[in-house]
């Protein structure tokens, strides 16, 4: 029989020094960790499984046995549960694939969150929570997964409209409200027989200039620069359009002791039918860069003293306009730029936008067999990536 308990592990320890608290799952001889959203100062706050020493600790532990309550009676009602491994244990009690009627919207979220909840991945968990938090000061806590109806969404647009946000903001809100709900209703916690959204006039983001002309990447591939922050900062951006706009949390995460790329996006994992493979060979102007920062031992890229996700994260927020600036760039300049920078010089130069998708990862179509990305789609990422990186040769 499985066994739960609440602990804290010190080598999980966040950015900031913070606990989170996990519940721990031990079956069959493995042990395996559920993240909860509840964090503490230090681990001497936690005691035999209870919070101590905190003024908010008799509201804490009510939370987190209602979270313990919610796993081990999931587990209580699985069948043949003694035949699974620990990891098939967890991922079916934190997923029940039967669904559960009448979900508060914020147990929702919750659960959606705990999914993503990772310190690679802290600016996207950020965003979500600030976007759900804004559609539960409009509708209140407690309030139910049916009770989303297409007036209410109708009525939350005027409502943050009134509020003066720009349409961009609100179409984030919007569309990342609909992800959770999306998800609400993939795991049949929720069925509408009118789609909330149906009615729903979603104001349109407006575009902004992001990406930056050959020349101006040219300036800031060559230029001769002072300081170790703005250095390092130049060889994220770079590396990212070296490898077709690779996301930062892709690339800390890959084993580079390869030629190749072989990756499926974090951002993508899991949200489509069918994960999308991206392959194609490392070209000649990413290695120093990999080189340079490369662990040997395991492959994986450490920026110099920016050690993670969260660390390079805040650096760039810090550096990269200055960056941008030693180009002479005006408009907004971010690491996105790289990637966005990267399809953009591709299309002038003609490539097809099918290739220029595949080697992003992004809108690929749903009827291309999996197994034709590598076998077909590959050849036409490296034609197309050499053409690209070409264009930055100095004639």
């Amino acid at each position: 029989m499985a066994t739960f308990s609440i602990v804290i592990l010190p080598a999980k320890k966040m950015a900031n020094d913070k606990h989170k608290v996990r519940i721990m799952v031990s079956h069959n001889s493995q042990t395996r960790y559920i993240v909860t959203d509840i964090i503490l100062d230090s681990i001497s706050e936690l005691k035999n499984g209870k919070v101590v020493k905190r003024p908010d600790k008799d509201f804490l532990n009510l939370q987190i046995k209602k979270l313990y309550d919610i796993y081990f009676d999931r587990y209580m009602k699985l069948e043949y549960a003694d035949a699974l491994t620990c990891s098939q244990l967890v991922k079916m009690i934190t997923n029940p694939l039967n669904g559960e009627k009448h979900r508060k919207f914020e147990d929702i979220v919750d659960e959606y969150l705990s999914q993503i909840d990772d310190e690679e991945r802290a600016s996207t968990y950020k965003l979500y929570k600030l976007v759900t938090n804004k559609f539960l000061q409009f509708v209140g806590t407690g309030s139910l997964m049916e009770h989303i109806t297409p007036i209410r969404i109708n009525q939350y647009i005027s409502w943050l409209t009134k509020a003066k946000l720009s349409s961009t903001t609100i179409n984030i809100y919007i569309t990342l409200l609909k992800v959770v709900i999306n998800y609400a209703t993939k795991m049949k916690y929720v069925s509408y027989e009118v789609d909330p959204f149906i009615t729903a006039k979603i104001p349109s983001a407006k575009k902004r200039e992001t990406q930056i002309t050959v020349e101006e990447l040219k300036i800031i591939r060559d230029a001769n620069l002072e300081h170790y922050n703005l250095n390092v900062t130049r060889d994220i951006f770079m590396l990212t359009y070296y490898l077709a706009g690779m996301n930062l949390v892709d690339i800390l995460a890959y084993d580079f002791r390869t030629d190749e790329i072989n990756y499926i996006r974090k951002k993508t994992k899991n949200t489509k039918e069918g994960d999308s493979l991206i392959s194609f060979s490392i070209p000649e102007e990413a290695k120093p860069i990999i080189k340079k920062y490369m662990k040997k031992n395991t492959g994986k890229i450490i920026f110099g003293k920016y050690k993670n996700y969260t660390s390079c994260y805040n650096l760039l927020a810090r550096k990269i306009s200055q960056l941008g600036k030693v180009a002479g760039i005006r408009h907004k300049f971010t690491l996105y730029s790289a990637r966005k920078s990267f399809v953009q010089h591709g299309y002038d130069l003609g490539i097809p936008l099918s290739t220029l998708e595949y080697c992003i990862g992004q809108s690929m179509k749903e009827d291309r067999p999996i197994f034709n990305y590598v076998t077909i789609m590959r050849k036409h990422a490296d034609k197309a990536i050499r053409e690209i990186l070409d264009n930055l040769k100095n004639e």
